[in-house]
């Protein structure tokens, strides 16, 4: 698995492009996303279809697809933040213009959830890194706790790099199927990384630290996922397995989850490790897409520098 190059921090008074490339986006709980994120300093920007509809989308293919490539090679933009997630960004992949976007500067961008898909696709086809955290509309808006915005930023402006909360020691992961680890962070929705499998844009996980999760996903549903997940041999030569959460009626199905991966995966070498604070949860970390990590065998997770 490539190994991501990252943008510098960004400073105030750099611009931020929000845009909506998956799901239709609620107006007012955009606004309070976007404060935030001019209370941090910084100038942001709506992109032209950030708040079309059409159906379950916000806005067409075409409109959504020219906010995405233009907020991309913007030599103006220094960030880009998506409103939501939702579903929408695998109908733009094959429209891209990914020899562009790969020789054009790398910028910050963040993403989750649906957004999680193009995310590893960037990394794969262009070496970008990215940040899986709260996004302008959704979490950043007031889903997530202070602390989680606090990380946010941090990895924004370069003051918290760490895969930690702020003032706490090192995120320790609970095995379950313990051993020590190093490899490239590679986060994603579990379904989103499913709907991968057998497309050109499936990358090569080999050697990568996988960590998945879902939302609103029955076990049975996790179960079939997972099961897809293993028998198509994207997962072979991963270093390790990492759980997030796995949310199903308001409830965490983490136990299911656990018990499925290791009736499932049995017959795998690689360590599986729960508990990471990531996913549709409201005290969570946002995870750099490409970075080196290593596992201890303790189950500290820590960034190489």
């Amino acid at each position: 698995m490539i190994k991501a190059q990252f943008p510098p921090p960004l400073n105030a008074g750099d611009r931020i492009q929000v845009i909506s490339p998956a799901g239709p986006v609620d107006p007012e709980r955009l606004k309070k996303g976007i404060r935030i994120l001019e209370e941090w300093g910084y100038r942001v920007q709506l992109s032209p279809h950030a708040l079309s509809r059409s159906g379950f989308l916000a806005g067409s293919d075409e409109e959504r697809l020219n906010d995405l490539s233009n907020a991309l090679l913007n030599p103006e933009v220094s960030c880009i933040f998506c409103s939501r997630g939702g579903y929408g960004v695998l109908r733009l992949l094959s429209r891209l213009d990914w020899k562009a976007i790969s020789t054009s500067p790398v910028k910050t961008f963040v993403g989750f959830s649906d957004i999680s898909a193009f995310q590893i696709v960037l990394l794969n086809r262009c070496g970008w890194g990215s940040y899986s955290g709260p996004q302008a509309a959704m979490s950043l808006s007031g889903d997530v706790t202070a602390g989680s915005l606090k990380h946010l930023r941090g990895m924004l402006d370069g003051s918290m790099r760490r895969l930690t909360f702020d003032g706490e020691d090192d995120i320790r992961l609970t095995p379950v199927r313990s051993g020590a680890s190093q490899g490239v962070l590679i986060p994603c929705n579990l379904a989103m990384l499913v709907s991968l499998i057998g497309t050109e844009f499936m990358p090569d996980l080999s050697g990568a630290i996988l960590c998945i999760e879902d939302l609103s996903e029955a076990p049975y549903r996790v179960d079939r996922m997972l099961w897809q997940l293993g028998s198509s041999g994207v997962i072979d030569n991963i270093s390790s397995l990492v759980l997030g959460s796995f949310i199903w009626e308001g409830q965490t199905i983490i136990d299911d989850v656990c018990e499925s991966v290791l009736d499932l995966y049995r017959n795998f070498s690689f360590p599986v490790w729960r508990d990471l604070p990531y996913g549709h949860i409201d005290d969570r970390l946002t995870l750099p897409v490409g970075v080196e990590v290593v596992i201890e065998s303790d189950g500290s997770l820590k960034v190489i520098k």
